[in-house]
């Protein structure tokens, strides 16, 4: 977990406690009853509540819908407001500035401003990692034109043509197409086909990612799923592949900012690194796509240069 995603989490705790404490003085004491009232429900929800939201949606949002954080240089900025405009407005409350008007009443809406102005740039980087809702065409519209259709006596009407893309998503492929279910644990991909996981990993977990974990050509794959002549589908020229960002390509030394995506994509030999420290459900996480070896070592409690020497050590032996 990154530095700040935790930060917010331990200040959530320790708000909790501090809620906690204060409810049992509200249980045993009638003195100051309005402000430890104010203290206990900022503390829990300004406090415990929205800050454990806060570390939680930075780390899950991010990696689940496989978007970077539009403006990381806002979270560091938003735990310091939050807090120190919590605390400020807190201690001021307490001491009866809600209530005195001039300074200490300006000074309360300056603290409770720098609270709203860190919830302003939580939603700034949140709406953008969000993904998008819309319901996908049912037809791949940018199917080859020269792919001659299917002879008219033999289509059957009742079962529409399937149409699949590498990219599709597992579960759309299965809100599409539910008669390839079946066809799915045929061919190993069982776990994502689970109506449990459908909601969850199977929205991001695209067929290609499917087909490379179970090590399955997706070629081959498309063309059984479509019910389509593996001859015909293996004389497609394959696709042009995709250009690498940041330029990171085969001959080049991963270095701690290099993005686990890239480096599977560049070196598929180093897949026993990642697995024998990271687990195998590593390679269909979307974080790989936004998450480089610093970042999937101090999240995993393992000291990045070690990683990274692992690594460099196999690339080393098979050059």
């Amino acid at each position: 977990m990154d530095r700040y995603g935790r930060l917010f989490i331990r200040a959530s705790l320790v708000y909790l406690g501090l809620g906690a404490f204060f409810a049992i003085h509200m249980a045993f004491a009638d003195h100051g009853m309005a402000q430890i009232r104010f203290l206990h429900v900022h503390a829990m929800l300004a406090g415990f509540m929205a800050m454990m939201i806060f570390g939680v949606a930075y780390h899950i949002l991010p990696r689940f819908n496989a978007k970077a954080i539009r403006f990381p240089a806002f979270i560091p900025a938003h735990f310091w407001l939050a807090n120190i405009g919590l605390v400020g407005m807190a201690g001021l409350y307490a001491a009866g500035a809600f209530y005195a008007g001039g300074a200490p009443r300006a000074l309360f809406g300056v603290f409770g401003s720098m609270q709203a102005l860190g919830m302003f740039m939580f939603i700034a980087n949140i709406w953008g990692v969000l993904g998008d809702d819309r319901v996908p065409a049912l037809v791949n519209t940018a199917a080859p034109a020269t792919e001659a259709p299917a002879p008219a006596a033999k289509l059957d009407m009742a079962k529409p043509e399937v149409k699949l893309r590498p990219s599709m998503k597992i579960a759309e492929i299965l809100d599409q197409y539910p008669q390839l279910e079946q066809a799915l644990v045929d061919e190993g991909l069982g776990d994502l086909a689970n109506p449990a996981v459908r909601q969850s990993a199977a929205r991001v977990v695209t067929l290609e990612m499917a087909a490379r974990k179970n090590g399955v050509d997706l070629y081959p794959l498309l063309a059984r799923l479509e019910g389509r002549s593996l001859m015909k589908v293996s004389a497609a020229p394959a696709p042009a592949p995709a250009p690498k960002r940041n330029g990171f390509k085969r001959g080049d030394a991963p270095t701690l900012q290099t993005l686990i995506g890239e480096l599977l994509e560049v070196y598929p030999e180093t897949r026993p690194v990642i697995e024998r420290h990271y687990g195998s459900s590593c390679f269909t996480c979307p974080g790989q796509a936004t998450e480089t070896v610093e970042q999937t070592a101090g999240m995993h409690g393992m000291p990045p240069q070690k990683i990274l020497d692992e690594i460099n050590a196999i690339i080393k032996n098979s050059i």
